[in-house]
């Protein structure tokens, strides 16, 4: 039973959901279950999955008795980045319309994603965070002329947040210090953060500076692949082999291009699920292995 503000709403926490629970979701997720009711129309935040750089926001919106939410893919059109007031940072954010198993009932399900970048030292967990989702529609004719989908709303109220972020916070971290060859060039890995969320590795170095000049520009929009080349596969207990994806915010470079800059690769990888900390056995980063047991 989950009870928040406005009224009493019962529904299982959507990431829970989403990940399948698992020991993965214990280490790195919070119940939340606060709710705002707007017009008859009830926004759950149910819980929260977070590392020190990303949060991840589960949601159920229920529309008002009788109401038949059955007409395909739905969205916000007002929300923005969560806010967190005591801290110092830039972030970019998405929301993701799940799915819906029961289209004949009134209720839908939301994640929003959230990446971070900070100062040193910072973190998200057992900070005061704000979030704000608003103008509920659903998308109905593609617009030839203006190349994208028409909407229809639903609901034009704003349903807004002001809670605690209190997630466990299990997180491996390791300076190994070790040399690595990457980009063709030497360097040394400075640190390794590992969460159930994702994989992050520092590596830094005097050779990486000046390496868009030999890197090749290989995205679509003309962005340097700097931090895609490194092949990063993490390793369970049974010998089991994890490799990490691309497509996870947070990575970066510095000194590529102006040299008077530090040079260094900032990369984040994530694996196809929340991962268990307790049955991870090691890592090989572009060929150098690391124990973290």
């Amino acid at each position: 039973l989950i009870m928040g503000v406005g009224a009493a709403v019962v529904h299982l926490p959507v990431l829970q959901g989403y990940y399948g629970g698992g020991a993965g979701y214990e280490q790195s997720a919070v119940a939340v279950g606060e709710s705002v009711t707007k017009s008859g129309w009830t926004l759950t935040l149910t819980d929260f999955v977070a590392d020190d750089y990303n949060l991840y926001a589960g949601f159920t919106l229920a529309a008002p008795e009788g109401t038949v939410l059955d007409q395909g893919a739905y969205g916000f059109a007002r929300w923005g980045v969560p806010k967190f007031p005591g801290l110092d940072l830039a972030g970019a954010s998405h929301i993701e319309f799940l799915e819906d198993s029961d289209p004949s009932d009134n209720v839908l399900h939301f994640v929003q994603w959230s990446t971070y970048t900070m100062e040193e030292g910072q973190r998200i967990s057992g900070q005061s965070v704000e979030l704000t989702l608003g103008g509920l529609y659903h998308l109905t004719n593609w617009n030839e002329e203006r190349l994208s989908w028409e909407r229809a709303y639903d609901c034009e109220e704003t349903w807004t947040f002001c809670t605690t972020i209190a997630v466990p916070g299990r997180v491996i971290r390791l300076v190994p210090g070790l040399p690595v060859h990457t980009l063709e060039v030497d360097a040394v890995i400075t640190k390794l953060e590992v969460s159930p969320i994702g994989v992050y590795v520092y590596i830094e170095g005097d050779a990486l500076k000046g390496h868009h000049d030999w890197v090749p520009r290989n995205a679509p929009d003309g962005w340097y692949g700097c931090i895609e080349y490194q092949e990063i596969t993490l390793y369970t207990t049974d010998g089991t082999a994890i490799p990490m994806m691309d497509g996870m915010n947070g990575s970066g470079c510095s000194g590529g291009t102006d040299t008077s800059e530090p040079g260094y690769l900032h990369i984040a990888r994530r694996a196809d699920r929340l991962l268990d900390l307790d049955d991870l056995d090691r890592i090989e980063i572009c060929g150098v292995e690391i124990p973290l047991r």
